[in-house]
C-alpha cells in the first residue's frame, strides 16, 4: 500500500514538473520571438535611414548653418534626441546640446526649418523630416574654430545613423 502511494505521488511530481518545463520553454520561445522581431524592425529602420550633411561654404566664425538632407526612406523627427558633435583639428571634441530657442546659446544647436527641394517650406507633416526634405541646423560652438583650421561636425539620428561634414574657418 505504501509503495502505491509513493508511486502515485512520484508520478504526480513528474507530470507537474514536465508541465512546468514545457510552459517555461514556450514562454522563452515566445520572448525570443518577440525580441527577434523587435531587432529585425530596428535593423530595417536603421538600414532605410540615411542623411547627408553640408556645412557652410564660407565660414567666418560664430554661428554656423548646416543643411541636413533626408536621403533615406524613413521619416525623421524628435530632433531633441539627435546628437551633434564638433571635433576641432587640435583633437578636442565638444558635444553640443539641443536647444528649442533660436538662436541657440554657446555650445548648443537648434533646428531652423524644414524645407523641400527647391527651398519652399515643408507644409506636410510639420516638424517631421520626410524623405527628400532637408532641415537647417543653427550651430553655436562653445569655442571658436581657429582661423585657417578645419573642424568636423558629426550629426547622429536617434537610431544611430550618422553624417559628417567639415567646416573650415577663413
Amino acid at each position: 500500500m505504501e509503495t502505491i502511494f509513493i508511486s502515485i505521488v512520484s508520478m504526480a511530481l513528474i507530470i507537474v514538473s514536465t508541465l512546468v518545463v514545457t510552459v517555461s520553454t514556450f514562454r522563452s520561445a515566445s520572448q525570443m520571438s518577440d525580441a527577434w522581431k523587435t531587432m529585425e524592425e530596428r535593423s530595417s529602420n536603421i538600414g532605410r535611414t540615411e542623411i547627408s550633411a553640408a556645412g557652410p561654404a564660407n565660414y567666418q566664425g560664430g554661428m554656423m548653418s548646416l543643411t541636413i538632407q533626408n536621403v533615406g526612406h524613413v521619416n525623421l523627427q524628435d530632433f531633441s534626441n539627435w546628437d551633434v558633435i564638433l571635433q576641432y583639428q587640435s583633437g578636442t571634441a565638444t558635444y553640443l546640446t539641443y536647444s528649442s530657442a533660436n538662436p541657440p546659446a554657446a555650445g548648443q544647436w537648434t533646428t531652423g526649418g524644414i524645407f523641400v527641394i527647391g527651398g519652399a517650406p515643408a507644409v506636410f507633416d510639420p516638424g517631421i523630416l520626410d524623405p527628400g526634405e532637408y532641415v537647417t541646423l543653427s550651430v553655436n560652438p562653445s569655442s571658436e574654430i581657429p582661423a585657417g583650421q578645419m573642424a568636423k561636425l558629426t550629426i547622429s539620428t536617434p537610431n544611430g545613423v550618422t553624417a559628417q561634414c567639415f567646416v573650415t574657418r577663413n
